[in-house]
């Protein structure tokens, strides 16, 4: 839309006020405080040219998820034979949906199943559940490497793992939880490269 220029210069008269809603109708038109659900996610949206894996994984997830927990244009998805490819059609259309706030069931869907999980994200492959060396990963976080400051993360762990009645399984259980998280550039994922990964 084409603004005259007549609107944007304010008269002799009362010209405060008009330079300044002037400058509110510039700044609405052009979209300037518009943020989309990309711009608050970031590097954590999945990219179309991920492996069909990934999107496959998020239909797996998907097929599990309940009716109320979808917006409709979802549960459509959900419920006409979903597939990889049509999450990722509707997570690349859904990124540049404006985002409202953190509870929006919008943004909740696409954090959910448009996002990397840390898993993904990892630099060497994850320690299975049933791998019997968790005692190498923990003992890594109970003495840590001169120079390494734990994380507040790994400070509970440690914690767990050094108290009076340990709690062998701390570390395997904190991996658990957050590996299948959503990815954040973040002290978490380090951590996770660090201590979750064989």
């Amino acid at each position: 839309m084409a603004i005259k220029p007549s609107i944007l210069i304010p008269s002799t008269v009362a010209a405060t006020g008009a330079f300044v809603g002037g400058y509110f109708l510039v700044k609405e038109l052009n979209g300037s405080n518009h943020k989309t659900i990309k711009d608050q996610l970031g590097e954590s949206l999945m990219i179309a040219s991920d492996s069909s894996d990934k999107w496959d994984a998020r239909k797996q997830s998907l097929s599990s998820a309940t009716p109320e927990s979808l917006v409709e244009d979802l549960k459509s998805i959900k419920d006409n034979s979903p597939s990889g490819d049509k999450i990722k059609a509707w997570c690349l259309s859904n990124a540049s949906v404006e985002f409202k706030d953190d509870k929006d069931m919008r943004y909740l869907n696409v954090r959910t199943y448009c996002t990397y999980k840390v898993k993904d994200k990892l630099s060497k492959a994850v320690r299975d559940q049933g791998d019997s060396d968790w005692a190498t990963a923990s003992n890594k976080v109970k003495t840590p490497s001169s120079g390494v400051i734990l994380s507040p993360a790994m400070e509970k762990v440690k914690a767990e793992l050094t108290k009076d009645s340990p709690n062998n399984d701390a570390l395997k259980n904190w991996c658990k939880d957050i590996l299948d998280s959503m990815y954040e550039n973040d002290s978490n994922f380090r951590d996770a490269d660090s201590y979750c990964t064989k």
